[in-house]
């Protein structure tokens, strides 16, 4: 009786003990987790493209264009603009090195022409206003790898895009590859390739690099990630940041024309520039509000069948440089794959 006692209560203990280790181990989890969240939502007010989700509308204010198809002057006049952007990034899975993620976008533009002066008789010089929207969906893989003892990032993604529910008008893959060559407390450096296998790119191959400094005296950070963006980023408080710099970016709308001589399916693409300041304010610890204003600049803007390249266009615009104004809210990252 004696014996069955003791062997009850070294059981009880035995349980006890390997439950204590367990939650234990759970909660050594848990904080090494939430620490990594911390510092890559930390990360993330540095990278925008880092964070969970965003939602941005920009207006872009009254500007002179001109429209030219097949070479020859169609119309004049001036263009508001109205678009908003949003995006959602969803962490599918996570194995030793590697990452599965999941995003959604959705963009939508309205185009408001007035004052309109026309140079053809087939083209009435009315008042127009348009809409269109894109939705994407991309589905991308990375692995942080070692090749002859130094760190090496590649990924490899394939995105869906469309204007409707019943199709998938635009499929196109993109492979990458980035060496961190060398990091300190003050600077990083590192260099990549990008391979894009899209009949609409401008380039099959593009090369990056990016670096980064902080100057310590000022408080300062130098972000230059070519040829994505140049900006220079001040803290002004715990909360709150100013960034001042320029930001490459594009657009791509679809388009079924039922005119003679014009390709029934059409992509309309544009590559912009955006400079000026911005400042976000991080209003609790997942939640960050942001306005931003100043130049924007439409590099290209052209109209081409769905199976030819850009250079290959039919119609473009000329759009010139006008001011604008952002208004952002985005989501640090929170969420994390199993």
């Amino acid at each position: 009786m004696k014996n069955k006692l003791l062997l009850t209560i070294a059981s009880i203990c035995f349980s006890t003990n390997l439950f204590a280790q367990t939650t234990k181990e759970q909660a050594r989890k848990q904080m090494i987790d939430s620490i990594k969240m911390a510092a890559l939502s930390d990360y993330a007010t540095r990278y925008p493209i880092l964070r969970q989700g965003s939602f941005a509308t920009d207006i872009i204010g009254a500007r002179m264009v001109k429209g030219e198809l097949n070479g020859h002057d169609l119309y004049q006049g001036k263009m508001n603009t109205t678009r908003v952007r949003s995006n959602f990034r969803v962490p599918l899975a996570q194995w030793g090195k590697n990452n599965l993620t999941g995003t959604v976008s959705y963009q939508q533009v309205h185009f408001d022409t007035r004052d309109i002066t026309s140079y053809s008789p087939g083209f009435p010089a009315t008042n127009r206003s348009l809409t269109k929207g894109t939705v994407g969906f991309t589905a991308t893989f990375s692995r942080t790898d070692t090749l002859f003892h130094h760190q090496i990032n590649y990924s490899g993604g394939i995105s869906g895009l469309t204007d409707d529910a019943t199709s998938i008008k635009r499929i196109n893959y993109i492979g990458t590859v980035n060496v961190p060559l060398s990091r300190t407390e003050t600077s990083s450096w590192s260099v990549g390739l990008a391979v894009i296998l899209d009949p609409s790119s401008v380039a099959p191959v593009v090369p990056f690099v990016s670096y980064w400094h902080k100057f310590k005296d000022s408080d300062l950070d130098l972000f230059v990630d070519m040829p994505y963006r140049i900006a220079l980023r001040k803290q002004v408080s715990k909360r709150s940041w100013a960034i001042l710099g320029s930001e490459l970016g594009g657009n791509l709308y679809f388009f079924d024309l039922n005119q003679p001589g014009l390709p029934q399916n059409a992509i309309y693409s544009s590559i912009e520039i955006r400079s000026g300041a911005t400042f976000e304010y991080r209003v609790t610890k997942k939640l960050v509000l942001g306005i931003a204003g100043g130049l924007y600049t439409t590099a290209e803007s052209r109209m081409f069948d769905h199976n030819n390249k850009p250079s290959d266009y039919f119609f473009r615009t000329s759009n010139g440089t006008v001011p604008y104004i952002s208004f952002s809210v985005s989501l640090l990252p929170f969420l994390k794959s199993n």
